[in-house]
């Protein structure tokens, strides 16, 4: 009886080794799957995932880190304007809606874009108020800081320092939120609603979100009156009540920056979501320069955006 367990034990045993064996050279000689490709590629300057739009004749539209959608819309800055009608991964492409002469701008002041109690108390001649802030309080500009994050302390502080003071010296006041809303995840936009919320209290004429985009520098890269400046592209969101009057506004901004400074603005994106948006009809997001641009260009970009913010801004 005991020989017959030992037979059966050593057999089992055996046979537990052959497999084993067998399971390891079919795991050395069998090539392994690779890993699925990204959803969005990386540049040899941008570290972070950008989409590429074209047309449907393969021509470029736009290079942006945002995320893109079916049905996201983007305005060039020959004001073409294109809406999404395929992503995959890394790679969309767009349908042209409208040729120039159908997207210009109709006769609008900010006054009648404000909400109807703020706008009833808004005469000619008061204070203009503008409030800054940064959902993504981490964005830095790597050629600057040799980091493209900064969590907490980012260079996009300073980009909104240059807006303020170019606003403040033309004597619109201004109130810049350091507020920190790290990480830099899907609830940054959340995190900064409270800070946005409080700012609005303050009954604003307009209300600003800066940030830096992450795209290849060409994507950015201008001169503006021979000096090397950075571009700068709106952001609108397309999933809130106030679209309409936000587009209305980006739109007037836009124009008065064509005409200020030709070649500074990118365009006008019209993303899924709200980025707060919802809350203000004079409420932007501003993407100025990306991650491979130095803070000095984007600094000069935004002194050039405040331009036509005041242009507008003193129009209503």
């Amino acid at each position: 009886m005991n020989k017959i367990n030992r037979k059966y034990f050593l057999t089992f045993f055996g046979v537990l080794i052959i497999v084993m064996v067998a399971a390891y050279i079919l795991n050395i000689m069998v090539p392994r799957s690779s890993k699925p490709a990204p959803s969005q590629q990386y540049s040899y300057d941008s570290q972070y995932p950008y989409v590429t739009i074209r047309d449907t004749n393969g021509k470029l539209v736009l290079q942006t880190g945002i995320p893109v959608h079916i049905d996201d819309e983007y305005i060039n800055e020959k004001n073409y304007h294109y809406r999404i009608i395929k992503v995959d991964g890394n790679k969309a492409t767009a349908r042209l809606v409208n040729s120039p002469e159908y997207t210009k701008q109709t006769n609008t002041n900010l006054l009648s874009l404000l909400p109807f109690s703020q706008s009833k108390t808004t005469q000619a001649g008061a204070p203009i108020h503008v409030v800054l802030y940064h959902t993504h309080s981490d964005e830095s500009y790597t050629p600057t800081s040799g980091t493209p994050s900064e969590p907490g302390n980012g260079d996009i502080y300073q980009v909104g320092d240059t807006i303020a003071t170019v606003l403040t010296q033309a004597g619109i006041s201004v109130s810049h939120s350091r507020a920190k809303h790290d990480p830099h995840d899907i609830n940054a936009y959340h995190r900064s609603r409270r800070t946005i919320t409080r700012l609005l209290k303050e009954r604003p004429d307009a209300a600003f979100d800066i940030h830096r985009d992450s795209a290849p520098v060409s994507a950015y890269e201008t001169t503006i009156n021979g000096i090397a400046t950075s571009r700068v592209m709106i952001v609108v969101g397309r999933s809130n009540p106030n679209t309409k009057t936000n587009l209305q506004y980006a739109r007037l901004i836009k124009n008065r920056a064509d005409r200020l400074h030709p070649g500074l603005m990118r365009g006008i994106f019209m993303g899924k979501g709200d980025y707060n948006q919802d809350l203000y009809p004079t409420a932007l997001l501003f993407e100025i320069g990306t991650e491979g641009i130095s803070l000095d260009e984007a600094q000069k970009a935004a002194a050039c955006l405040s331009d036509a913010i005041i242009g507008v801004t003193y129009a209503r």
